[in-house]
Order: structure tokens, then C-alpha cells, then sequence
């Protein structure tokens, strides 16, 4: 056998030794920076003109300039950031008389990320998903206590944008395939942390 193959098998028990090793607390959440969940899924990054600028006409505080992808913002961020995704849905055409065009919305991502079709296939999943349910999706989403406690102080703006981009983030980050999840411990924690602690990150 090569030495390739038993790197890999190392490198596999050395990443199961990592996570079954992992003492997870539900109440230790501190620990856990969601704040930092968006570098954990790969995804295309970078300066985005349009979330930039309506960031700047909210208020709305992003992780950086150079992390300005609409999933780089945490579930809890979006739900209290209603202007900011009502300027960016509303800049890309995403609603349609208080509905999401899921039509803009394929454009927009087969258009800009074609050189990413998994990502393109994943993001799309969210979207479809908290579309083609919106009734359903929307209420489950929201009947969830951490997004309860926001929801109901935190529309300044028509909340339909930020329920179906919060929805999307958390889908997204939820169902980030094994290949695009990064290994990093930090990472490896928050991931056990979710599976083990459900509905204490609002994120996944």
C-alpha cells in the first residue's frame, strides 16, 4: 500500500481520536464563538459592494470587508440586522411583493458562483427549502426559543427578508456537507457543540 493511503487513514483516527475526545458541556456555550461559525463551512468570500453598502446605510456591523458573503453573518445577527437584509434582498431583486423570487435568486447564484456548483447547489437547497415551506419553514424557524427572544423586539424594517435569510443561514450551516466543513478544533467543537446541544446556537 502507498504511503498516501496510510497518511490518510492516520490523519482519519487522528481526527476520530480528536472528536470523540471532545467533552462537551450544554451549558459551557462561551466557549463556543458563533460569531466565528461562518469560516468553519467553505464558501466563496470576499468584499461584496452591495452587503457592504447597505451595511453602511443600517448600521449593519459585518465580520470584516473582507468577509462579506450573506453567510458569513450568524442566524441572531440577520434577526436583528432587518434593514440590512431587506436593503440587500431589495438591491438583488430576492422579493417579489413581500415573496422571495426564487427565480433572482438561481439567477444570482449560478450567474456569480459558477466556478463553485457545489456551493451554488447547497445555497439553493437553503433558499429552496425556506421557499418552496415558507409558511411552514417560517413558523418553525421562528417558534425556536433563541429566535423567539429576538424576533419580538427586533423588526424595524418588514421582517420578511431577515426570517427567510436567517432561515437559509441556519440551513446552510446546518446541512454543510462533511467534504467543506473545516477541521480546525474550533470548528470540530462547535459542530459537536450543535449536534449535542440542540437549539442552544441559533446558527445550527
Amino acid at each position: 500500500m502507498s504511503k498516501v493511503y496510510f497518511i490518510c487513514i492516520f490523519l482519519a483516527l487522528t481526527l476520530l481520536q480528536l472528536i470523540s475526545g471532545i467533552r462537551i458541556y450544554c451549558r459551557d456555550r462561551e466557549r463556543i464563538h458563533e460569531e466565528h461559525i461562518h469560516s468553519c463551512c467553505k464558501h466563496p468570500d470576499g468584499h461584496n459592494e452591495v452587503v457592504d453598502m447597505c451595511a453602511k446605510q443600517t448600521r449593519f456591523k459585518l465580520p470584516s470587508r473582507d468577509e462579506e458573503a450573506l453567510v458569513d453573518v450568524t442566524v441572531d445577527q440577520v434577526m436583528t440586522g432587518t434593514c440590512w437584509a431587506k436593503c440587500v434582498f431589495d438591491q438583488y431583486k430576492f422579493m417579489d411583493k413581500d415573496k422571495l423570487n426564487m427565480q433572482a435568486v438561481r439567477t444570482h447564484y449560478q450567474t456569480n458562483y459558477k466556478s463553485d456548483p457545489e456551493y451554488v447547489t447547497e445555497i439553493l437547497s437553503a433558499f429552496d427549502h425556506c421557499h418552496s415551506k415558507a409558511e411552514e419553514a417560517t413558523a418553525e424557524f421562528l417558534s425556536t426559543s433563541l429566535v423567539r427572544a429576538f424576533s419580538s423586539s427586533a423588526f424595524n424594517c418588514k421582517p420578511m427578508p431577515s426570517v427567510v435569510l436567517a432561515c437559509v443561514v441556519h440551513k446552510f450551516f446546518h446541512n454543510c456537507p462533511r467534504s467543506r466543513w473545516s477541521n480546525t478544533t474550533e470548528c470540530v467543537e462547535t459542530l459537536a457543540f450543535s449536534k449535542k446541544c440542540k437549539d442552544v446556537l441559533t446558527t445550527m
